[in-house]
Formats: structure tokens, sequence, C-alpha cells
């Protein structure tokens, strides 16, 4: 178990180490105003207003801070994918087919993991009633938005973690 976590904990800390590397040494802010020039005024903050759940004050400045998330992401995952299909072909004898499968399924096993672990958190987020214990009507600190998220994430990372128990139990009968 220990070495189980240990390897997901050096798993993260490497795509976060991947996701800094692509943002300081691949330029694509060409591409992102690309993708943010094909938005007029309201579908731009119909867009924003969809994925904070309320109006933006600068739906523009956030537009185009989700599309650079977005590829950067499109790009850190392939790339981490890459690292650990390379430390792969070094540790275990593979030929080059097996290295392009390998890689190819990672990869794709990756971005439906990110989308499944997103569209949970997001689910929880907007159906999880946290207007009954903080009501609409007050301002609250960091502190309180902080535990919001952190409670968000746990909840996330237990029915992650269940479902993909699940999964695993149902492929290994």
């Amino acid at each position: 178990m220990a070495k189980r976590a240990l390897s997901l904990f050096i798993k993260i800390l490497l795509f976060a180490v991947v996701i800094v590397l692509v943002a300081i040494y691949i330029p694509y802010d060409g591409l992102t105003d690309y993708f943010t020039s094909l938005f007029d005024f309201q579908s731009a903050e119909k867009v924003t207003r969809f994925i904070l759940g309320e109006p933006d004050p600068e739906f523009w400045e956030s537009l185009r801070i989700y599309f650079a998330t977005l590829i950067n992401t499109l790009i850190s995952i392939p790339a981490l994918s890459a690292l650990i299909t390379a430390y792969y072909a070094f540790t275990r004898k593979m030929s080059v087919a097996g290295l392009l499968k390998h890689w190819s399924t990672s990869t794709l096993r990756r971005f439906i993991k990110l989308f499944a672990f997103t569209f949970l958190f997001c689910a929880f987020f907007r159906t999880l009633p946290y207007q009954s214990f903080l009501p609409d009507s007050e301002t609250y600190g960091a502190f309180a938005a902080i535990a919001v998220v952190l409670f968000n994430l746990l909840i996330t990372i237990v029915c992650y973690w269940f479902i993909t128990q699940k999964i695993i139990i149902k492929r290994s009968v």
C-alpha cells in the first residue's frame, strides 16, 4: 500500500513539474489568443457564467485562462506519458511497437481519468448544498473558501477511489 501511495505521489509531482515546464518553455499564447478570438462578447460571458455558475466581471481574462489551462493540459498529459514510457523503455525491454502502444494507451487512460475526476469535482461542487451552512447573504474569508474546496476535493477523491475500486473488482471477476 505504501509503495502504491509513493508511486502515486511521485506521478502527481512529476505531472506538476511537466505542467510548469510546458507553461514555461512551450509558447502557446498564439493558440490561446486564437481560441479566445473565436468568441464574441455574449458567448464569452455565457461560457464563463457556465463554468463559474455566476457572472464574471473579467470574463475575457477568465476565458483566456481557461483556454491556456486546457491547452497546457492537452500538451502536458502526452508529455508525461512519454516520460513514463521512456522510463519503462530503460527499465524493461520493450519493442518500438510496444512502446508506441504503451504511450498511446497510457495517454488515453490519463485523459479519461482527468476528465472523470474533473467531472466528479464539478458535479459535487454544483450539487452539494453549500448554501445550507454558508448562506449567500454573507461574505466569507479565504479560510471558508479553502475549506469548501478541500471538502469538495476530499469527497471527490473518495468517490473516485470507490468507483475505481468497483471497476477493478468487476474487471478481475
